[in-house]
């Protein structure tokens, strides 16, 4: 019992000291005499989180005396998302190091308040404004920004160019994917998981064949990006891509997120791949005789309705006889016909 309440009076004091620390980093800002104690403090009231200390942080931004404390504001109400008046404010009528870290907190909360100032600081004469203004714009920019992410990516920063590969997608800059899709091959897996997520945003026959290329890749944080991408198609584009992963990747670990990826996409419960190498012919009967209705290219893939009760011998091209049964399916653009089973390889969804 006794060992009960010391513990219990060793948590109560913490949890008060911590209580109180929290609410007097407030006294601490006033009572502070020099900058690096003004700084350390103002870094403190950014990385707590609290809401509360947005006032006392911009009184800092507009008033403080040095501007390595207004930086500091300027960077910890950034930490917070709060402030963007006065960080803009700041922007347009301090120095340059706090107008680089007002840009920078500005582009971190991604306010689409702070668009023009995004698209000003861009043809800032300081770099790092300009790097930051790119950052910001990734994420509020519309589709008149397409160019000044183009221009970005050739520049000397890594975050930069990823905010710029990340930028052309939000803004659905789909003629833009040629400038994109290089860094989906990228040696530097930074970049390629960038581009993974831009090519989900374009939404692309192209962009989607980039995306089918790493979804077994054995990087598993690439594998599960591309994934991800992929959720943002049509169900339509998505689930032939699917279908074909699943069948060359039958022991690959993203096969259960796979299986319910394909359930929400109301996919049906079996698919066929066309199992030969040009094209495959669709008939209107479960017979080789019948009407062709339509080609259906190698390695596209239609969706099974049902499979014929008897089996069939037919004789393809060779002479050589083969037993299998015949399905009726039905094709992307709604052709309903008959393929005979020696020409595809049958894959269940889930």
């Amino acid at each position: 019992m006794e060992s009960y309440v010391k513990n219990f009076l060793l948590f109560l004091s913490i949890f008060t000291s911590f209580g109180l620390f929290a609410g007097d980093l407030k006294e601490d800002l006033k009572n502070a005499s020099s900058d690096s104690d003004k700084i350390s403090i103002l870094s403190e009231m950014g990385k707590s989180g609290d809401s509360k200390f947005v006032k006392p942080i911009i009184e800092q931004l507009e008033k403080g005396e040095s501007s390595k404390i207004r930086s500091q504001a300027a960077s910890s109400l950034g930490d917070l998302k709060s402030g963007i008046n006065e960080l803009q404010k700041a922007f347009d009528n301090d120095d340059v190091y706090v107008r680089e870290a007002s840009i920078d907190a500005l582009a971190r909360i991604g306010n689409a308040k702070s668009q023009s100032h995004f698209e000003k600081g861009v043809k800032d004469k300081s770099e790092k404004i300009r790097f930051f203004s790119v950052q910001g714009l990734s994420k509020t920019g519309r589709s008149g920004n397409a160019s000044i992410f183009r221009s970005a990516l050739d520049w000397k920063d890594k975050n930069t160019q990823l905010a710029a590969i990340r930028g052309l997608g939000n803004i659905n800059a789909w003629d833009e994917w040629k400038y994109v899709k290089p860094f989906c091959s990228n040696q530097d897996k930074d970049y390629v998981l960038a581009c993974l997520y831009s090519a989900g945003k374009f939404k692309t026959d192209d962009s989607l064949s980039a995306i089918e290329g790493l979804l077994a890749n054995t990087d598993n944080e690439i594998s599960k990006e591309a994934f991800n991408s992929i959720s943002n198609f049509k169900p339509t584009q998505v689930i032939p891509t699917l279908i074909r992963f699943k069948k060359a990747n039958p022991n690959h670990p993203n096969l259960v997120s796979l299986g319910d990826n394909l359930k929400k996409l109301k996919a049906a419960k079996q698919y066929a791949i066309i199992n030969v190498s040009d094209r495959l012919n669709l008939r209107s009967q479960a017979n080789e005789r019948s009407e062709v209705i339509t080609g259906l290219a190698g390695n596209s893939v239609v969706e099974i309705l049902s499979r014929e009760p008897r089996k069939y011998i037919i004789t393809n091209s060779k002479g050589e006889e083969m037993e299998d049964f015949w399905y009726q399916v039905k094709t992307s653009e709604g052709k309903k016909g008959y393929l005979f089973g020696e020409y595809i390889h049958v894959v269940d969804s889930y």
